[in-house]
């Protein structure tokens, strides 16, 4: 009888750290399932088409450690030269709270389709976030927007604004 006493009391001590351990397996899982949907995001998105240099002239054959880092070849349009942002820097400056906030209300300068991060919902735009924090901060920040006064730096491509 002492034995199985013994043992009760063993067990109620284990039973709340192995219940502990399989929620932080089950959240580890929501976490990973949340960053691939992120990854998943940012390729049907075309992020990378913009915010990866070279991404779409090599046909998307880009190493992942080089994704997002921005592009130094400018966007020369009408109204000036933009520069596609390093977002691997922009996350670390934003909580994924705060990255939902900015996504569903910034109008960057075009090719920027700021129309589509709006229309994302913010389950999709929290994934985003964690896939792109989790590549880590990394590169550096890009040239500021260049009015059309002014001319740019090279490289640049020149683009007619569709309208």
């Amino acid at each position: 009888m002492r034995k199985l006493g013994t043992l009760v009391i063993v067990a109620a001590a284990i039973a709340p750290s192995t219940m502990l351990l399989g929620e932080n397996a089950a959240a580890a899982q929501t976490a990973a399932a949340a960053i691939e949907r992120g990854r998943y995001m940012v390729l049907t998105g075309h992020c990378n088409n913009c915010h990866t240099p070279e991404y779409a002239s090599r046909q998307g054959n880009v190493p992942e450690q080089e994704w997002l880092l921005g592009n130094p070849i400018g966007f020369r349009m009408g109204p000036g030269t933009t520069y596609a942002s390093n977002l691997r820097l922009t996350v670390q400056k934003f909580t994924e709270e705060q990255w939902v906030q900015y996504a569903k209300s910034a109008k960057p300068r075009p090719p920027m389709p700021w129309w589509s991060l709006h229309a994302t919902s913010n389950q999709d735009l929290s994934a985003m976030y964690r896939y792109i924090k989790s590549l880590g901060g990394a590169g550096k920040e890009m040239p500021d927007f260049v009015p059309a006064d002014k001319e740019p730096a090279r490289p640049y491509e020149v683009r007619q604004i569709v309208r």
